[in-house]
């Protein structure tokens, strides 16, 4: 039997292509995963990305609220710019004073500008944050996509069911589910960097950043501790012993392991150290 030439063949493969009329989203699918003879792989997986987003909720591309870099409405000057030059971060959701669990304000670093010259000023940071959107961890993440592109802003707070926040989402998270991770120079993207051997204990004991996932933690580590809920080692911690006034220096039994918070402030935990039995 004569086969057909290649490029003969590609001409009726991509008329077949163009003219199917997919009834679903797994046929369109599909139809994009048939599409590789034709198109470019990253044009490929974008197109899935596209298709997969109203399958994706919006609490697994967040931020979890453990992660969060933030400030309070009571905060002053000298603090906020602390937390603005060590994050680097350019939007920073501000939590109440009196309700802790709650977000009434976005701050943006630009804001903050016209009091670079004067770190004594007063600055009253309700009168300078927006208004925050809110979406529920179960939106979809096209619907949020339309959102915050409707809004014209760039993050979102994420609330439970409850109405407390459980973490935030930016327009660059959902973008990424798209086109992939979106790499910047604030971006840690060596795997390990996040774990180094405590120089005084160098076999059983381990100095670990506190946003490292569990799932590294676990791979790098020979550990077994499980993600659901949480995502980061300092979400684990968290989870076992709450809010409490003094983080820094708490130590946590969990398994054969035993964690001591390095450094900490109010609200989140940096550096800790993990040691094995």
């Amino acid at each position: 039997m004569h086969e057909e030439s290649g490029p003969s063949w590609g001409m009726r493969g991509l008329r077949k292509w163009l003219g199917a009329t997919p009834e679903n989203r797994d046929e369109m699918l599909k139809l994009v995963q048939e599409s590789e003879r034709f198109l470019e792989p990253d044009t490929v997986a974008m197109l899935e990305g596209v298709l997969d987003l109203p399958a994706t909720k919006i609490r697994e591309v967040m931020t979890p609220r453990t992660a969060v870099v933030s400030l309070q409405e009571d905060d002053e000057l000298l603090d906020i710019l602390h937390v603005l030059i060590e994050s680097a971060h350019s939007r920073f959701p501000v939590f109440s004073a009196d309700q802790p669990e709650n977000v009434v304000g976005i701050l943006l670093a630009k804001d903050l500008l016209p009091f670079l010259m004067d770190r004594q000023a007063k600055v009253d940071i309700r009168a300078l944050m927006r208004q925050p959107v809110f979406v529920p961890e179960s939106a979809r993440s096209d619907q949020v996509l339309r959102q915050l592109k409707n809004s014209q802003t760039h993050i979102a707070v994420v609330i439970d069911e409850y109405g407390s926040t459980s973490g935030l989402v930016t327009l660059e998270d959902i973008l990424e589910e798209i086109v992939g991770e979106i790499e910047d120079e604030h971006d840690k993207v060596e795997a390990g960097l996040y774990i180094t051997p405590d120089p005084e204990h160098p076999h059983n004991s381990w100095i670990v950043q506190a946003l490292t996932p569990i799932e590294e933690f676990n791979e790098l580590l020979n550990a077994n501790f499980s993600d659901d809920g949480v995502e980061t080692v300092a979400g684990l911690l968290l989870q076992e012993i709450g809010l409490v006034s003094d983080l820094q220096g708490q130590v946590i039994e969990l398994d054969d392991w035993t964690f001591t918070i390095l450094q900490a402030d109010s609200r989140s935990i940096h550096l800790v150290r993990a040691t094995r039995g």
